[in-house]
């Protein structure tokens, strides 16, 4: 494919848990010297835990590659089964399929091969993906399970591995006893802009090419902005914008590749509700949504002109419109702007802003975009105007007056503590404007 286009060896993006490409961050190589340690110690149970993509697998595969032929490993993929159909999907894993019904047969059939890798000096790993589909009779069926001991030692450890609503499982007061026969509790999270940097470099060297030749800076950001540090979404985003390079006879990936890139594979930010208001389905790749009555945070709009502070708008309901039109949520009348120019949605905890095929389009950071993630302190320009985007979560973490300092070369940290702190009847009456702006 696109490997003799940019002088690679292999396709440095595939999507095959290969270990050769594991980037190490320092959460990595936690994960890997804490499942080598639990392993070697025979410890009964390892969780892990993170979105979809992050890299369980590939972690897993690189310490099973570096234990070596000590250790005998079944993989379960399909979790929704009963606890019988647990126990006969173990037997076909380990070679000896056995379909009968009858628990105590399969259970026996299981002690004595455990019992005979025991004594050829082998420790059995059984390995569940997806273990946040798990019943409660499974569950307690992997539990009993990794309770068959010889006097001197542990015979079997069992790797739960799954989404982040996996810890909500294993937290439940009925799993008591499975979680306190397990030391390794390891969370991965996703990769920072730095540490993806360092991933896309790492990937290439080792297809013997080199970032700064093939990726463009812009688009790099990009990457990581569009993919959340997601390594399969990273991967997948990557791979395809290389082939429309080679398809193109482009030598470098732009972020304008980035953005056709992002079509094709249908990424959309927005989709237009249907009219009985139905929401529209969460991006592929994303994390799923939180618990319906967790909090969500404040998200302020930072209304500016020529670096003149104008107006400060809550966005409290999504989508929220911004046009020149007055049945917008947020109005600025200024003949750069159309009737119907942007908007601003919220899918599954996610901030972007889409452009509504405007005239003259929008910029984010003072790059024109199509669509953007956004974070707290973004930039969305029309014209003369400038939107902030502030959320009070990431303020929270960052510090309020560094968010929007950064974000506005035109406001002092003075200034935009004190916009931040600004008494609620004062915030209460500028939502009750409905945000109409008037430019002087």
């Amino acid at each position: 494919m696109y490997e003799q286009h940019f002088g690679l060896t292999c396709r440095p993006f595939d999507l095959a848990p290969d270990p050769r490409f594991l980037y190490m961050t320092a959460q990595h190589s936690r994960a890997v010297a804490n499942m080598k340690f639990a392993l070697l110690n025979r410890d009964s149970f390892l969780f892990i835990t993170g979105e979809i993509g992050i890299g369980k697998t590939t972690i897993l595969n690189t310490v099973m590659q570096e234990l070596g032929d000590d250790f005998v490993t079944a993989r379960l993929t399909h979790t929704t089964l009963s606890h019988i159909e647990l126990l006969q999907a173990l037997l076909s894993e380990f070679g000896m399929p056995n379909y009968k019904k009858k628990k105590v047969l399969l259970l026996d059939t299981l002690r004595s091969f455990f019992l005979q890798q025991h004594q050829e000096g082998k420790h059995v790993v059984i390995i569940v993906d997806e273990a946040q589909n798990l019943s409660g009779p499974a569950l307690e069926e992997l539990r009993l399970l990794s309770c068959i001991d010889t006097a001197d030692r542990k015979i079997i450890t069992i790797v739960l591995t799954g989404q982040p609503n996996l810890d909500d499982l294993l937290d439940s007061p009925s799993l008591t006893q499975l979680r306190q026969r397990a030391r390794l509790r390891q969370r991965l999270e996703a990769l920072n802009e730095d540490e993806t940097v360092d991933y896309l470099r790492h990937r290439l060297s080792i297809a013997g090419g080199e970032l700064d030749r093939i990726f463009e800076p812009e688009a790099v950001a990009d990457i990581h902005r569009l993919t959340l540090g997601i390594p399969r979404l990273i991967n997948t985003l990557c791979d395809t914008a290389l082939t429309a390079c080679m398809v193109e006879n482009l030598d470098k990936v732009t972020t304008e590749v980035i953005d056709e890139v992002v079509h094709e594979l249908r990424w959309q930010w927005f989709e237009e509700r249907k009219e009985h208001g139905e929401p529209a389905p969460a991006p592929t790749g994303l994390p799923a949504p939180g618990p319906k009555n967790a909090r969500q945070p404040r998200v302020m709009l930072m209304v500016y002109k020529s670096g003149q502070l104008l107006e400060q708008v809550q966005a409290a309901q999504f989508p929220f419109v911004i046009g020149r039109g007055n049945a917008n949520d947020l109005v600025i009348l200024d003949k750069e702007v159309s009737r119907r120019h942007a908007l601003i949605d919220c899918i599954s905890g996610i901030y972007v802003v889409e452009d509504l095929n405007s005239k003259n389009g929008i910029l984010v950071n003072r790059k024109r975009r199509p669509r953007a993630l956004l974070r707290s302190g973004d930039v969305i320009s029309f014209g003369l105007i400038d939107v902030v985007f502030y959320s009070d979560r990431a303020a929270a973490k960052d510090g309020t007056g560094k968010h929007l300092a950064a974000a506005t070369n035109s406001s002092s940290t003075g200034e935009a503590l004190a916009l931040e702190h600004s008494n609620e009847a004062d915030q209460t009456a500028r939502r009750k404007a409905r945000g109409v702006v008037e430019l002087p």
